[in-house]
């Protein structure tokens, strides 16, 4: 059966999604994690992960008929619809994913800052 969440809000600071489950705990999900796990067109075709969203903010939440929600992203990307399983899959794997994100930005020497590089040194 698909959960669906009983309520959608979004904190005060536009930085978190707020999502309540019948009979569990509210699940908070960063716009960060959101914005690199956008499963827009635009990530898919994109090898690797975004980078730069640190900062990022939530600017609009719609309700896409009775399975998902459109999430807009201060950085303009507006085209990621999150299914209401994609949402419980963040949720219940945010550890993974969100380590699985830190370790290609550690391996492609990109940073979670906007518009700022990793230089690797080479070990003498």
């Amino acid at each position: 059966m698909l959960k669906v969440p009983k309520r959608v809000s979004l904190s005060k600071c536009k930085s978190l999604l707020i999502l309540a489950y019948e009979n569990n705990p509210e699940v908070t999900l960063s716009a960060e994690y959101l914005r690199v796990y956008s499963p827009s067109a635009e990530n898919k075709g994109n090898h690797s992960f975004p980078n730069g969203k640190q900062y990022i903010q939530i600017t609009d939440i719609a309700k896409c008929g009775n399975y998902a929600l459109r999430i807009s992203f201060s950085d303009d990307h507006t085209t990621g619809i999150f299914t209401w399983s994609l949402l419980l899959d963040l949720s219940e794997n945010r550890t993974r994913h969100w380590d699985k994100y830190l370790s290609q930005l550690h391996t492609s020497g990109k940073s979670r800052e906007p518009h700022t590089f990793t230089l690797k040194i080479p070990n003498n």
